[in-house]
C-alpha cells in the first residue's frame, strides 16, 4: 500500500517581501505536477520544500507542537498527526524570528484499508448501517423540535449506535427526547410512535397505562419488555464515552437513576422471590409472550400484555446481566461527577444481582434461558428448556460477566458450530433449539427469534471472543458473516433461517380425468354440451394452442382433455351466467397431500375473489379455499403470475392475441389424513367465469424452498454489532477504563499473524474529535510488527497480540528507543503490553 505524499512548497524567502509569491500548500498529482490542497489525513506524509529557513515547527489542532526540526536539507518531511482541526506550520529564521506560516486542516473519518479482504469487510458492514434509512439516520419533529436517531425504539437505537457512533454525530438526541417524556415513576417508553398505529395502541395498551400522548406524539411501552430502563442508561453511557460533554452526561444522571430504580420498584418488573429483574416468558428479550396454558386472557393482545396479578413471571438472565452492567456504567458516570456515595450504591447493587443470578441461572456452560417464579408451573413447549442457549449469552460476553463465564459460553458456541442442523448458516442463534410450541402463532421454528440465526448475534459473539482469548474464532465469525452477506444481497440481515433441510423426494402426481364433468371448449367453437371458450364474442379469441393429452407444465403432470375426442368438452367452468352451473363436483375418492390446478378466470368486477373450492371429505366434513386473482391465478390474456405457490403453466399466441395462457397453483390439503370424496368448485358471486382445465393430486405437500433470509428487527442493528466487533475487536481501538473520546485509548490490534500483512486504520467518534489512526505491518520473515500510530488523546495503552506460538518478545522499541514491556495472557493468547505518550506520531517496532 503506497503512502500519499503531500508537498508543502514555500516560495517566500522572508515576511514583508512584496515580490514574493504567496506560500501554497500543495500535493502531487499522479504525473508529479503540484495541486493546491488544504486538507490532510492522519499519517499522511507532508514534505516541506524550497525552504531557506532555519527551523520548522508544526502545531496540531489543539496548539500542541508535535514536530520541530532544522531546515538543513532542501526538503524536510513530517507525518501529520495529533489533534484534528487547523494545523499550523511555522517557519523561523536562524534568529528565531517567524518568517511565515502555513495552515492545513487535519481531518479523520473511520476507515479500514488493506487493499483487499478487510477493506471489503469494512465496506459491507458500513453499507449495512444505512440498510433501513438513508445515511442510517431518521428524524421526527416533536413539539416543534427536530430529533435525530437511528431507530425509533430505545432498544434498537442503542444497539445500532454501537456501529453508528463511528460515523454519525446523532448519539444524544433520542436520549434528550426520552428524558423529556420519562414517566413520573421513572419508566422509560419503548418507542415513539409515528402515529400510524396510535389507534391500535390506545385500544390495546391504553387501559393498562402503557401508551401516552405527550404534545403531538404517542409514546408506547411494550408491556412485556423489562429492558428500556437499563438500555436508556447504557445509551447515555455509550454516548458519553464517545466524547459527548460531561455537562450533557451530568444532566442525565437524575433521570438515569430514576430509570434503574423504577426496575426495582414496579412489581411487574422486580421479583421479590429472586431479588432479580423479571418478565413474562418471552424468547430472550423479544416482546411476544408465550401462548400456553398459563397465559391469562387479559386483553386484546394477550401475548403482548401483562397483569401483575394474573401473569406468570420469571427471570430472563439477559435482563439481569445488562442491568448489572448498566449499574456499573452509571456508577462510573457518578464517580466522574463526584457523586461517590451514589456510585457505591449502584456498584453494590450490580454485585448483588450478579451473585444472585449466578446462583439461579448459571449452569456451568451458559445462563439458563428462563426460570419461572412459580415452582408449580410446568410448561409443555416441546423442548428441553434447560438445554436451550439463548442469544443473551452472546450479548452477555460484553457485559462484564468475567473471563471464566465468557470462556465457557464461547466454548458452548464452538461446540454448537460442530453440531449444526441441516442448512444452518451459523451458530449465532436467537435461541437453540427452537420452540415447537408456544410461540408458533407469531414465529415458526427456525425463523427470527424462534431459532433464527441472528446476524446481530454474530457481531456480539465475535466481539466477546476477541476480548476473551478466542481471536481466531472471532475472525472466523466475521469472515463467515461477510461471506453470508455477499451471498444474500450484499447485506448483513438481522436474521437468517436457522435450518434448511434437504428438499424432499419428488412428488408422485396423479392427474384427475375431467372428461365427464367438462363443459367448455378451449376454442371458440363449442358444441352441443360445450360452451365456447369463456363465451368470447370475437372469433379466434381462445387458447387453441394449448397442448392436449398428458402434459407437464411447470414440472407438474396434468391431463388436458382432447376436445376433439370429448365433444369439444375440455374445461370445467362455473358461473352465475345463464346456462352455466354455479358449482360443480369433481370425484376424487382418495387421499392427497396437495392438489394442483391448471386454471384461469375472467377479471373480477370488484373484489379479487374468482371463486372457491372445497375439499369434501368422506366423513362429510369440508375445508374451503378461496381463489384469489394475482395469488392463485391470473387472467388468461397476457398472463403474469409468480408466487411461491403459483405461476404461469403455459402461454402462447392466439389468432387475436400475441400472448394467452393458463396459470398453475398448489393448494395443500388441510387434512391429508382424510380421504377426499370430491373437489367442489364454486362460482364467484359476480358474473365472472372460473374455469379449471386440469386437476392433479400429489402425495406430498407443495415444497417451497425456504428463504435463507428470515425477518425481524432492523438490519442496520446487525451491521452495527458487526462493525463494533471489527473496530473494537479486530482493529482493536477502544477507550481505556475511565477514558472518554479516546483521551487515553487502548490499542489492541488482533489481525491474523499467520501471514505478512499491511493495514491502515482510522477510528473516530463522529460526535467528537476523538480518534486513533495507525499503519500496521507484519513481516513474518523478520519476525516483527511495525506500527505507526497517532491520535487525539494522551497516553496510548498498547496491548499487541502475538503470533500463536510466541510467548515472549525480544524487544519493543518506540521511535528507535527500547522501552519496557510485559507479557499478559488471555486464554491461550499472549500479548505484549506497554504504554507510550502520544505527543507526536510514534513508530513501534516489536520483535519476537
Amino acid at each position: 500500500m503506497k503512502l500519499k505524499i503531500l508537498l508543502l512548497f514555500i516560495f517566500a524567502m522572508a515576511l514583508g517581501v512584496d515580490a514574493s509569491p504567496t506560500p501554497l500548500l500543495l500535493s502531487a498529482n499522479r504525473d508529479g505536477t503540484p495541486q493546491t490542497i488544504t486538507r490532510v489525513h492522519p499519517l499522511d506524509t507532508v514534505v516541506l520544500a524550497e525552504g531557506g529557513a532555519s527551523v520548522v515547527e508544526v502545531r496540531d489542532g489543539a496548539g500542541k507542537i508535535y514536530f520541530t526540526a532544522p531546515l538543513i536539507d532542501p526538503r524536510i518531511s513530517f507525518v501529520a498527526g495529533g489533534a484534528l482541526g487547523k494545523h499550523t506550520v511555522l517557519i523561523h529564521d536562524a534568529s528565531g524570528k517567524e518568517m511565515t506560516r502555513l495552515t492545513f486542516v487535519l481531518e479523520a473519518e473511520t476507515s479500514v484499508d488493506d487493499g483487499g479482504k478487510y477493506r471489503d469487510m469494512f465496506n459491507l458492514f458500513h453499507a449495512g448501517l444505512s440498510a433501513d434509512f438513508a445515511g442510517g439516520v431518521e428524524q421526527t419533529v416533536w413539539n416543534g423540535q427536530t430529533y435525530h436517531f437511528f431507530v425509533n425504539w430505545v432498544l434498537d437505537n442503542y444497539h445500532t449506535a454501537k456501529g453508528m457512533k463511528y460515523f454519525s454525530p446523532y448519539v444524544t438526541e433520542f436520549i434528550d427526547l426520552m428524558r423529556h417524556v420519562q414517566r413520573e415513576d421513572g419508566m422509560i417508553w419503548s418507542n415513539i410512535n409515528p402515529g400510524a398505529a396510535a389507534d391500535y395502541y390506545q385500544t390495546a395498551y391504553g387501559p393498562f397505562g402503557y401508551v401516552r400522548k405527550y404534545g403531538d406524539r404517542f409514546f408506547v411501552r411494550q408491556p412485556t419488555e423489562n429492558h428500556p430502563e437499563y438500555i436508556y442508561v447504557s445509551t447515555i453511557y455509550q454516548s458519553w464515552k464517545a466524547g459527548v460533554s460531561d455537562e450533557w452526561m451530568q444532566q442525565n444522571l437524575p433521570s438515569a437513576k430514576r430509570a434503574l430504580d423504577y426496575s426495582m420498584n414496579d412489581p411487574a418488573r422486580w421479583s421479590r422471590r429472586f431479588q432479580l429483574l423479571k418478565r413474562v416468558y418471552t424468547i430472550d428479550s423479544w416482546d411476544f409472550e408465550v401462548d400456553d396454558a398459563y397465559t391469562p386472557d387479559i386483553g386484546l393482545t394477550n401475548t403482548m400484555l401483562i397483569d401483575p396479578d394474573k401473569s406468570k413471571f420469571g427471570v430472563f438472565f439477559g435482563d439481569n446481566t445488562h442491568y448489572a452492567a448498566a449499574c456499573e456504567e452509571l456508577a462510573e458516570m457518578l464517580e466522574h461527577a463526584g457523586q461517590f456515595a451514589e456510585a457505591s450504591r449502584y456498584l453494590e447493587r450490580a454485585a448483588g444481582i450478579r451473585q444472585r443470578l449466578d446462583a439461579l441461572s448459571w449452569n456451568g456452560r451458559f445462563f439458563t434461558h428462563f426460570i419461572d417464579e412459580d415452582p408449580t408451573v410446568k410448561r409443555d413447549l416441546g423442548v428441553d428448556e434447560k438445554s436451550q442457549i439463548a442469544q443473551g449469552n452472546a450479548y452477555s460476553l460484553n457485559r462484564g460477566i468475567g473471563q471464566p463465564h465468557s470462556a465457557a459460553i464461547i466454548a458452548t458456541y464452538l461446540d454448537l458450530k460442530q453440531n449444526l442442523p441441516p442448512g444452518s448458516p451459523g451458530e449465532w442463534y436467537a435461541i437453540y433449539p427452537p420452540f415447537p410450541k408456544g410461540f408458533t402463532l407469531h414465529n415458526k421454528p427456525w425463523q427470527y427469534m424462534n431459532g433464527g440465526v441472528g446476524g446481530h448475534v454474530a457481531g456480539e459473539l465475535a466481539r466477546g471472543a476477541f476480548e476473551n482469548g478466542f481471536e481466531p474464532y472471532a475472525r472466523d465469525i466475521l469472515d463467515r458473516l461477510t461471506d453470508l452477506g455477499h451471498r444474500h444481497g450484499n447485506k448483513i440481515w438481522f436474521a437468517y433461517t436457522g435450518s434448511i433441510p434437504p428438499a424432499p423426494p419428488a412428488p408422485h402426481y396423479r392427474p384427475v380425468d375431467l372428461a365427464q364433468v367438462a363443459n367448455m371448449d378451449i376454442e371458440d367453437r363449442g358444441g352441443p354440451d360445450a360452451f365456447p371458450w369463456m363465451q368470447m364474442p370475437k372469433p379466434g379469441d381462445d387458447i387453441r394452442g394449448l397442448p392436449v393429452g398428458p402434459q407437464q407444465f411447470a414440472g407438474i403432470d396434468f391431463n388436458v382433455t382432447d376436445p376433439a375426442k370429448n365433444q369439444r368438452r375440455t374445461a370445467l367452468a362455473v358461473s352465475h351466467r345463464k346456462g352455466f352451473p354455479p358449482s360443480a363436483d369433481v370425484p376424487v375418492h382418495e387421499k392427497a397431500e396437495a392438489i394442483y390446478l391448471l386454471h384461469t378466470s375472467t377479471k373480477p368486477t370488484s373484489e379479487k375473489v374468482c371463486g372457491s373450492l372445497a375439499f369434501v371429505y368422506a366423513d362429510g366434513t369440508r375445508a374451503v379455499q378461496y381463489l384469489i386473482m394475482e395469488k392463485q391465478l391470473t387472467f388468461w390474456w397476457f398472463p403474469d403470475l409468480k408466487t411461491e405457490t403459483s405461476g404461469i403453466a403455459w402461454h402462447g399466441p392466439s389468432p387475436v392475441s400475441k400472448d394467452v395462457g393458463l396459470s398453475w397453483c398448489a393448494i395443500d390439503n388441510p387434512h391429508p389424513e382424510k380421504s377426499i370424496d370430491t373437489i367442489h368448485f364454486q362460482a364467484p358471486d359476480d358474473n365472472g367465469i372460473y374455469t379449471v382445465v386440469g386437476l392433479t393430486l400429489s402425495d406430498r405437500a407443495h415444497f417451497i424452498p425456504p428463504n435463507p433470509v428470515s425477518f425481524g428487527g432492523p438490519d442496520d442493528w446487525a451491521a452495527a454489532t458487526a462493525m463494533a466487533a471489527m473496530i473494537e475487536g479486530l482493529v482493536g481501538v477502544n477507550d481505556s477504563p475511565l477514558s472518554q473520546g479516546f483521551a487515553h485509548p487502548v490499542l489492541a490490534p488482533r489481525w491474523d499473524l499467520s501471514e505478512d500483512r499491511s493495514i491502515q486504520a482510522t477510528v473516530r467518534y463522529a460526535v467528537s474529535e476523538g480518534y486513533v489512526a495507525y499503519r500496521y505491518d507484519h513481516h513474518m520473515a523478520a519476525k516483527e510488527i511495525l506500527v505507526t500510530v497517532t491520535g487525539s488523546g494522551g497516553t496510548i495503552n498498547c496491548h499487541f497480540l502475538l503470533p500463536p506460538t510466541v510467548t515472549a518478545v525480544k524487544s519493543v522499541k518506540v521511535d528507535g528507543q527500547a522501552i519496557a514491556s510485559t507479557i499478559s495472557q488471555t486464554g491461550a493468547s499472549h500479548y505484549a503490553d506497554f504504554s507510550l505518550e502520544n505527543n507526536s506520531p510514534r513508530t513501534i517496532r516489536i520483535r519476537y
